[in-house]
């Protein structure tokens, strides 16, 4: 047999205050796709070999040589 709890006002709005702040952090609309994009970034933790790989992929890439146009006019 269930028992019924009578919650006092307080505790009502409470869980009801609880409740729309849940439903608030499961859905949320973006502007545009860059906005989420950079949400996903943040809250999405990269996988330690990913990083790793990317870390000696970036070593490997040649220093950069200055600016197109001192390369250009070859100051």
């Amino acid at each position: 047999m269930k028992r019924f709890i009578k919650l006092t006002a307080a505790e009502q709005a409470e869980q009801q205050a609880f409740s729309q702040l849940e439903q608030q952090e499961k859905f949320r609309e973006f502007a545009t796709p860059e906005e989420m994009l950079r949400h996903d970034a943040l809250h999405t933790p990269v996988p330690p070999g990913i990083a790793q790989r990317l870390q000696a992929s970036l070593a490997e890439l040649p220093a950069p040589g200055g600016s197109w146009w001192r390369r250009w006019f070859k100051l």
